[in-house]
């Protein structure tokens, strides 16, 4: 799913929240406007309950991004901090592992606006000097499953989980791409895997039905997508199948 960076003013519900609990002592600057993470399917929705988690979520893709001024920069890293202490390891992940390098963002980016050819060469370029930093594999696999160059995915992927990228999305994506190389088995290991630690993630819900489908195994693949509608009633794979199921 796409998502995108807004920049919108504090609105005054969300300052009264604020004001009356955790941040009350953090100082609200009302001419610094609130960055915030929203995904094409539920933009309205994202606006109109605006969660404190959103802008969190907005603040560190800025903070890792530093495309805005530093003085916006550091008031979003003292909110964050401020509200999250704990975070500061992730923001020193970023920094540490260069994150935050231009190559790194724009292969990002450049994928996910569909330009996944210049991306793929972004990230080279960004492994080429940081070959030890398990991201870049894993955006390149991501890449290359998204080119349909399955063997190469593959590889990259496991890549990034030898270096200690074995998270639930690395894992589907390289269950996708042991799918459609025929290793059904080695897919479901992957997607058991991925679901474990993130039981609620609607890809790899779905993707477990792909795959009882590939394995012909029908009453499977709807309960996986009956679950997936339980999520997200708008899944587009899971109402297509249930619906030529009825």
């Amino acid at each position: 799913m796409k998502s995108r960076i807004i920049f919108i003013p504090v609105p005054e519900s969300l300052r009264e929240q604020l004001e009356d609990g955790a941040l009350f002592d953090f100082p609200i600057d009302p001419d610094i406007p609130f960055p915030v993470k929203i995904y094409e399917d539920n933009e309205n929705e994202t606006l109109e309950n605006l969660s404190v988690e959103a802008i969190l979520s907005g603040m560190l893709q800025v903070i890792k991004e530093g495309k805005v001024e530093q003085e916006w920069l550091d008031y979003y890293t003292g909110f964050v901090l401020y509200l999250r202490p704990d975070i500061l390891t992730t923001i020193k992940e970023i920094k540490d592992n260069g994150l935050d390098d231009e190559n790194f963002i724009n292969a990002h980016n450049l994928i996910q606006e569909g330009k996944t050819e210049e991306g793929l060469a972004c990230i080279r370029d960004f492994i080429e000097v940081r070959p030890k930093v398990w991201n870049g594999w894993f955006v390149l696999g991501w890449a290359l499953r998204l080119l349909g160059r399955w063997e190469d995915g593959k590889a990259a992927l496991k890549k990034a989980i030898e270096l200690g990228g074995g998270n639930s999305d690395t894992r589907n994506e390289l269950a996708i791409c042991l799918m459609e190389t025929g290793d059904t088995a080695g897919a479901k290991r992957e997607l058991e895997s991925a679901l474990t630690s993130d039981p609620e993630n609607v890809k790899i819900i779905s993707n477990l039905g792909v795959l009882a489908i590939k394995n012909n195994e029908p009453e499977k693949a709807a309960a996986f997508f009956r679950t997936v509608l339980e999520i997200d009633n708008s899944d587009p794979v899971a109402k297509s199948y249930l619906g030529m199921q009825d």
